[in-house]
């Protein structure tokens, strides 16, 4: 019988997804500041050395 899934296991993200959806922003952004704004709001920027918020 399989175990129950947590909150984590719905919600965790790969680090091959996070590199995936980077890589899909930065091909289909207009210019730079355009891939900043996606790639924030997607929460795949980490700050200060900190993991991106998606990773945390």
């Amino acid at each position: 019988m399989p175990a129950q899934r947590t909150a984590a296991d719905v919600y965790g993200v790969s680090d091959n997804q996070v590199h995936r959806a980077r890589i899909a922003v930065a091909r289909n952004s207009l210019d730079s500041e355009d891939c900043r704004e996606l790639l924030d709001m997607l929460g795949l920027i980490g700050e200060g050395g900190d993991p991106p918020p998606v990773r945390r």
